[in-house]
């Protein structure tokens, strides 16, 4: 991954219409049942042979949680976290990627509350896109509990737009956090940090570089 084949996709994806992406959309068929399901740790996803990310390890932009900040009131570290399963190592120096929703004792999303999403209106972009995900040959959908049922076309046009849009956010992100975090940028060197970790990390999330102490 680098700044010339993430603008090269940039490039491919501004100019790709929304209604193929759509279409692909409509063909799964979905109809959220807002049960929460995504809300929950259910599964874990494999990342490297050490790293076992969380399916409800929501990555979420700086917009998103200022959005949420702006709807309720909530502090930013109320709302989000720094992601501890996409971190690297430089010495003795910690640098994380990014930011995650912070899950509650129970391991489920903050906002998860009575069986449903409580900040369903004003949910981050990759919530609002999921089951689908752009890969390499188009949409992919995860599992999902409102899958097999009816779409409209309507639906289907305004996911295909958030998928672009979330899609080109996060790939313009991906060339700023390379630009922040220069040569100590080797995916090779992905690591995750102990739940029991205490001590100082440098937080680089496209926008800013900050330090923090976990």
């Amino acid at each position: 991954m680098n700044i010339a084949s993430l603008g090269r996709r940039i490039e491919h994806l501004i100019h790709t219409d929304p209604s193929v992406l759509a279409s692909m959309v409509f063909d799964s068929g979905f109809s959220c049942q807002r049960c929460g399901w995504c809300c929950r740790e259910n599964f874990s996803i494999r990342i490297t042979r050490d790293i076992l990310r969380p399916s409800n390890a929501v990555s979420v932009f700086p917009d998103d949680v200022r959005h949420i900040i702006k709807n309720t009131g909530m502090q930013w570290d109320e709302i989000a976290e720094p992601d501890i399963y996409s971190c690297l190592s430089d010495g003795n120096i910690i640098w994380v990627i990014g930011w995650i929703l912070r899950r509650s004792r129970e391991d489920d999303c903050i906002f998860y509350r009575n069986h449903e999403c409580s900040a369903y209106e004003y949910r981050p972009l990759i919530c609002r896109c999921y089951p689908f995900f752009m890969g390499e040959n188009g949409v992919e959908v995860m599992y999902c509990n409102g899958m097999g049922n009816k779409m409209t076309p309507e639906t289907a046009a305004e996911i295909g737009k958030l998928l672009k849009k979330y899609e080109l956010k996060k790939l313009r992100n991906y060339i700023s956090i390379i630009r922040q975090m220069g040569d100590v940028l080797r995916l090779s060197s992905l690591r995750s940090i102990p739940g029991d970790y205490s001590g100082e990390i440098i937080l680089c999330d496209g926008e800013a570089v900050s330090v923090r102490r976990l």
